[in-house]
């Protein structure tokens, strides 16, 4: 009889450890596969394809912390690449960097100035 009871508990324990393992191993897998989501949608992010960032990250219901300071960062980096090119007389790639700025930011301040050398930029190439 203790016999019996001495493996009845044993193998009480080993299946209880087995479920900890199963378990433990799925959540790890879960985070797994969320990380490698955020990973490709930074990558989306770092090679400047914003609308494929956004739909991805909305797509697979990603948290992103502060997605929009991102997008201001990167707004703020265009809106500076466009002024190098303006000053360079590069209309046309200003122009684009631009636009491009118009799209990503929020910021009303940022916007009223890209909306200033659109106009400059349209003007310098003839009203395109």
């Amino acid at each position: 009889m203790k016999k019996e009871v001495f493996y009845l508990v044993v193998l009480t324990l080993f299946a209880f450890l087995t479920l900890v393992q199963y378990f433990s191993y799925r959540d790890l897998k879960t985070k797994n596969e969320v990380l490698n989501k955020t990973l490709k949608a930074y990558e989306f992010y770092i090679f400047s394809d914003y609308d494929k960032f956004e739909e991805y990250v909305k797509k697979e219901s990603l948290r992103i912390p502060n997605i929009d300071l991102l997008k201001e960062r990167k707004a703020q980096s265009l809106f500076v690449e466009g002024q190098e090119l303006f000053k360079m007389a590069n209309y046309g790639e200003a122009l684009a960097r631009f636009r491009e700025v118009l799209k990503i930011s929020s910021d009303q301040r940022t916007r009223e100035l890209v909306k200033h050398y659109i106009e400059k930029c349209e003007e310098k190439i003839g009203g395109r």
